[in-house]
């Protein structure tokens, strides 16, 4: 047996024993609100599939936090994926209002039992009926990485780092034009092809058929459509959004490389 089959039966024997794919691991997170974030996982082996990255989440957040597996993309050349995931937000019906206490009637109430805050939301036309999270994502990810004893502050692979060396990751930054199309995460779902009507420092306004949202910059997972630009001022923006990021300008270009 030569060495490259007896690493990959290895990693199948720790892959079951761990429940998911022993060579995945999480290499740099942005926030995009309390709930949700936009993660980089690196890998050794082959492309991981979506059940990888399922039950890669399942395992390490104890089936708390849950990846929208429609926003994965694969860098295969650079051996990271990233995607979008969040704290698993549980819903009920509507009418289940009747059974709670009103804290504002017709858009939050209070299940007194559990002591559980929930909030009307429009789900596909209809009303449900979602309950308010208390935990924040990067204080999950964080208490994860304390309990593997992971202490590393400057990893190879970062959204950064990888931003100047694989054009198609800008796509997926939060470096957004006025009239750009993009993907936008909001209120747990995916928003397609919305059009950019207003950036500002930490805010972009986008408008989706008839309607509006303001979301974070960070919510913007894709950039689908923007003006062609030269790849100097492409590095440019990646390097000063990331200076804005980080606040120091000298660890932005460490980190960018640039």
């Amino acid at each position: 047996m030569n060495q490259k089959r007896m690493i990959a039966a290895l990693e199948k024997k720790m892959s079951h024993s761990v429940g998911y794919r022993a060579d995945l691991e999480i290499s740099d997170v942005r926030r995009i609100n309390k709930t949700a974030a936009h993660f980089m996982l690196a890998f050794e082996g082959d492309t991981p599939s979506t059940d990888d990255i399922g039950q890669f989440f399942v395992r390490k957040f104890n089936a708390k936090v849950t990846p929208l597996v429609a926003t994965a993309r694969v860098y295969s050349q650079e051996k990271v994926l990233t995607v979008v995931a969040q704290i698993l937000n549980v819903a009920r019906d509507f009418d289940d209002h009747k059974k709670m206490t009103p804290v504002i009637t017709g858009a939050v109430y209070l299940d007194v039992p559990l002591q559980e805050t929930w909030e009307v939301k429009d789900r596909e036309g209809g009303k449900v009926l979602v309950r308010k999270v208390k935990d924040d994502i990067m204080a999950m990810v964080q208490a994860r990485r304390a309990a593997m004893m992971d202490t590393t502050e400057e990893r190879h692979k970062t959204f950064a780092k990888l931003a100047t060396t694989t054009s198609n990751l800008l796509r997926y930054l939060a470096i957004v034009e006025k009239g750009d199309v993009v993907k936008v995460y909001h209120d747990g779902m995916i928003l397609d092809d919305a059009s950019v009507t207003n950036v500002s420092e930490d805010e972009v306004k986008v408008k989706k058929g008839d309607k509006m949202y303001t979301v974070p910059r960070q919510a913007v997972i894709e950039v689908t459509e923007r003006k062609k630009a030269s790849e100097k001022a492409e590095n440019d923006k990646v390097v000063d959004y990331f200076e804005k990021a980080y606040g120091d300008p000298n660890y932005s270009h460490k980190m960018t490389g640039k």
